[in-house]
């Protein structure tokens, strides 16, 4: 699947399965509601406190839908992430400007941050690079 076709698809899905990855390359599993932003990008929104965001800034690999395209994250200044907010009332209708609304109260006016996701992040590895053991290594 191409990326263009990829992005495409992915944007027009009610919601987005995306992969990261913890501290201790544990794969943690989300699905999140997901607009297209342009031909290679998707947008998504999120508590900037939640464990999602936290994995993002550390710099955890991304692994998006079941085909499991490679991702990199860019979180969105405050004008971004108020298109992105519209963006997701236009898509979702009075669902979106509930949770929003709701997220607002739980999480404050600027509790939430537009992040988005360019597919094709290259040959890059998700977890560094490939580790190989050196001549003292032991299994013991």
């Amino acid at each position: 699947m191409s990326t263009r076709t990829g992005v495409g698809q992915l944007g027009a899905a009610r919601r987005l399965l995306m992969t990261t990855y913890g501290p201790d390359g544990a794969a943690v599993t989300e699905r999140r509601w997901v607009i297209q932003d342009g031909a290679s990008a998707l947008g998504i929104l999120m508590p900037k406190a939640s464990s999602l965001a936290g994995r993002l800034r550390a710099g955890s690999g991304i692994l998006i839908g079941s085909a499991a395209l490679r991702a990199r994250a860019a979180f969105l200044d405050e004008e971004s992430t108020v298109s992105y907010r519209t963006a997701l009332i236009d898509k979702y209708g009075l669902t979106a400007v509930v949770r929003l609304a709701r997220a607002r109260l739980r999480h404050g006016p600027a509790g939430t941050v537009g992040v988005r996701l360019v597919l094709g992040a290259g040959d890059r590895g998700l977890m560094g690079r490939a580790w190989q053991p050196d001549w003292s290594y032991s299994v013991n």
